[in-house]
C-alpha cells in the first residue's frame, strides 16, 4: 500500500480578528485528495478529502463536504448551458 496527496482546491477567507477589533484577517485553505492504493496494480484502495486551513486540518469523505465547510460551491457548466432544442425553438 502506497498513500498518494493531490491539491484540489485552494483560496483563502477573511474571517474577523479577535486580536484587533473590526479587523479581518486573511485564512488560506487547501483541500488535498488523500489516495491509498495497492502497490502492486495501483487500484485505489481509499479515498478522503483533507481540508487545512491555517494550523488545522479536517478530514471528509466528499469533496462537496469540503467545499461547503469552506462555503465555496460549483456550478456546473452543464446546469447553466441550455439545451440544444431550445435554441433551434429561438431561432423560428
Amino acid at each position: 500500500m502506497f498513500s498518494v496527496e493531490a491539491v484540489i482546491d485552494r483560496g483563502f477567507e477573511d474571517v474577523a480578528d479577535p486580536a484587533a477589533e473590526g479587523a479581518t484577517r486573511r485564512v488560506d485553505w487547501t483541500i488535498v485528495k488523500r489516495t491509498v492504493a495497492e502497490r502492486g496494480s495501483g487500484k485505489p484502495v481509499s479515498a478522503i478529502y483533507v481540508l487545512r486551513r491555517g494550523d488545522a486540518a479536517t478530514e471528509f469523505t466528499q469533496l462537496g463536504a469540503a467545499r461547503a465547510a469552506v462555503n465555496k460551491t460549483i456550478v456546473h457548466p452543464e446546469k447553466l448551458t441550455r439545451p440544444k432544442e431550445d435554441y433551434a425553438k429561438s431561432k423560428k
